[in-house]
């Protein structure tokens, strides 16, 4: 437990900072999953659409400091690879 004013104030603020970040990276990982999901069951067209909105998200939380740019950046380029694989009928 805290001794002091600043330190409980800086225990609340961690404790808001953890669950921030736990409920951002949790709907990182659905929307990732949601896409490869897609690009081994669905339509060409469909995974499209899911690939841009999986890459907005993914650009979104590195502008947010979420994550680094390279990290998402990699993200993207193995989404891209499988949404292209799906399109052209290779496997990835």
């Amino acid at each position: 437990m805290p001794n002091n004013v600043n330190a409980a104030k800086a225990m609340r603020q961690a404790n808001k900072r953890r669950l921030r970040n736990r409920a951002a990276k949790s709907a990182l990982r659905k929307v990732i999953k949601k896409m490869v999901n897609t690009a081994d069951s669905a339509t060409a067209e469909n995974v499209t659409t899911v690939f841009n909105q999986t890459a907005s998200k993914i650009d979104k939380m590195a502008a947010k400091k979420f994550m680094h740019a390279n990290k998402a950046a990699r993200l993207k380029s193995r989404l891209a690879k499988r949404a292209n694989a799906k399109k052209t009928g290779k496997n990835p």
